[in-house]
């Protein structure tokens, strides 16, 4: 089977969660070698996928595009352009077309794997990897992205959701693509490694996520200037416009000192930084699945996260237990760091026990998943489409 990945949307050390999820699908489906793996990704960019995948089981092919938001003109343009126009279906529909007509697809594919479900893809056998569906709901909907969220599912010839809250979701808002429709959750991305328990530093919160507005950063720096005593490092993707007022929110005399944003880093700064901390804070708004969170679990730190509906699905699926605090509101937010700190050992004991529940999921394992789902759209989809073993096992309510 020869299966083709669309990888042109990710850009390493801009894409945060989603660039962690295509690094550990591609070394899962590289393990099986029943396919031979194409992957494109974006002009000058090869290098750092082959860092993160030193591996002679994919054919690698570069990409240019125009009008990326990921470099540095992008990002000015995200700064000053409003919301409503940048996000709007005329632009969204024209930056798409003009990016597919500079990369036409490679030949010879059985089926293609969209990883990242905010792009558009084509027409032919594809899967399309869905991880969330913020941008249909109303607080954060975006009419350029919706459409594209849309067009992608009505295309494609099977639909992969990574987690039980958005697999909810789609399910009901397009019944009619249920029957190709699959549930595959995924590792932790960044598991803590083998050496950890190194002994935190008291007071170190830390929040690893890029600056996407929904990532809720604003609140919990209200949050810290409530709570003196702690300080605070946000390691992640820069990403405009917010990323400028969280810098200038950082530097004013109240936080300044106490509170940084070091931008995308390593996976090995980012263990350093995990090993030190005293707890995680997640205060995000929306997500598919906080890859934060799990990675907290695996190093058996405390939590502290948003109410958000998707969040306190994620702590049912996985029986864990975190101090929740009210999305939007600093006091809440400060209450909950306090109680991580009153009960330290409870609530690192509850993490440790949620990750034993999840580690023995493997990208491996994942991967094989995939590729049934795969397969079975390359073979023209004869019968029900293949469930994942591991989600019906661990809640098998959720899988129909």
């Amino acid at each position: 089977m020869r299966v083709t990945v669309e990888a042109t949307p990710i850009r390493p050390g801009h894409a945060a969660g989603v660039e962690a999820f295509a690094y550990g699908l591609l070394a899962g489906l590289a393990a099986d070698d029943s396919c031979d793996l194409r992957v494109t990704v974006l002009h000058g960019t090869l290098d750092r996928w082959r860092e993160h995948l030193p591996t002679d089981r994919i054919d690698w092919t570069e990409v240019a595009q125009p009008l990326r938001s990921d470099n540095p003109a992008g990002q000015m343009l995200r700064r000053w352009v409003p919301p409503r126009v940048r996000n709007s279906v005329a632009v969204r529909r024209t930056v798409n077309m003009l990016r597919h007509r500079s990369a036409p697809p490679p030949p010879g594919a059985d089926v293609t794997l969209y990883p990242f479900h905010g792009a558009p893809t084509r027409s032919g056998r594809s899967v399309v990897v869905l991880h969330d569906l913020r941008h249909l709901h109303a607080d954060f909907h975006s009419p350029g992205y919706a459409a594209v969220v849309r067009e992608n599912v009505a295309r494609a010839s099977a639909v992969v959701v990574t987690w039980p809250h958005p697999y909810r979701q789609a399910l009901r808002l397009f019944p009619e693509a249920a029957e190709r429709t699959v549930l595959i959750p995924t590792p932790t991305f960044q598991p803590a490694p083998d050496r950890a328990g190194a002994r935190p530093e008291p007071g170190l919160l830390v929040y690893p996520s890029s600056t996407a507005t929904h990532k809720n950063h604003a609140t919990l720096l209200e949050a810290m200037a409530l709570l003196p005593e702690y300080r605070l490092v946000c390691p992640g993707p820069l990403v405009e416009p917010e990323a400028s007022r969280l810098l200038a929110r950082a530097a004013m005399p109240d936080l300044r000192g106490r509170v940084s944003f070091p931008g995308f880093g390593s996976l090995a700064e980012l263990n350093a930084l995990y090993a030190r901390a005293d707890a995680v804070v997640v205060p995000s708004l929306w997500e598919a699945a906080s890859g934060t969170m799990l990675e907290a679990f695996s190093w058996g730190l405390p939590v502290a996260c948003a109410d958000a509906e998707p969040l306190l699905a994620q702590l049912e699926f996985t029986g864990a237990e975190a101090a929740v605090f009210r999305a939007t509101d600093p006091s809440s937010l400060a209450d909950a760091v306090r109680r991580l700190s009153d009960d330290r050992a409870h609530y690192a004991a509850a993490s440790r026990r949620a990750d034993g529940r999840l580690a023995t999921r493997t990208w491996a394992a994942t991967g094989r998943d995939y590729l049934d789902v795969l397969r079975w759209v390359a073979d023209g989809r004869p019968g029900p489409v293949p469930r994942s073993a591991f989600a019906t096992a661990l809640d098998p309510e959720v899988v129909p």
